[in-house]
């Protein structure tokens, strides 16, 4: 009897893991004159690509398409000089440091602990941190990072406000995703 009772229970937990896969489709963003970068963005998000001029990189922004507001931005960075060798896991996480290093003043917490994590293409770094005098319509947390991509070190920031510890879950999930690929 109680086998009976759990199988609508299973099949509606495995339907919602189906259901949470299937929210997420592969985005391919142009990089000047190096092949393009693609995400599993999730579905419902919105993107621009912002290409600055003279082939620097660009830098995608994702926002919600309906709901409470957040923003997450990507941005793929190369070694301006080609005889410059790719970003090293020591130097992303020194980048990833200094960042956190400067924005500590401005935060609640005292000390923002680095998290490495790693992508789909390489490691890479990310801290936590929230605005200590967040005014009314900015953005309360900060995620931000570096994760090496092939040879692409890809920067991003996700701001998010109360009650959206899912959307930077999600982001961080689209950004271990993330692979360069050259054409």
């Amino acid at each position: 009897m109680l086998a009976r009772a759990l199988r609508p229970a299973a099949a509606g937990v495995l339907l919602l893991c189906f259901l949470q896969v299937s929210f997420a489709a592969e985005r391919q963003y142009r990089l000047p004159e190096r092949g393009f970068i693609a995400m599993d963005v999730p579905d419902g998000w919105r993107d621009r690509l912002r290409q600055p001029p003279q082939s620097l990189p660009p830098t995608i922004a994702l926002r919600a398409g309906a709901g409470q507001p957040f923003e997450v931005l990507v941005t793929p960075m190369w070694p301006a000089d080609p005889g410059v060798p790719p970003s090293s896991r020591y130097s992303i996480r020194r980048q990833v440091e200094r960042a956190a290093d400067g924005i500590r003043s401005q935060t609640v917490e005292r000390t923002l602990r680095l998290v490495e994590f790693a992508g789909a293409a390489g490691l890479g770094y990310y801290f936590r941190a929230t605005d200590r005098a967040a005014r009314p319509g900015a953005y309360k947390f900060m995620t931000q990072g570096i994760v090496k991509v092939g040879d692409l070190a890809v920067s991003f920031t996700i701001l998010t406000n109360d009650g959206q510890e899912r959307v930077a879950r999600e982001a961080l999930a689209m950004i271990k995703t993330a692979v360069h690929v050259r054409r």
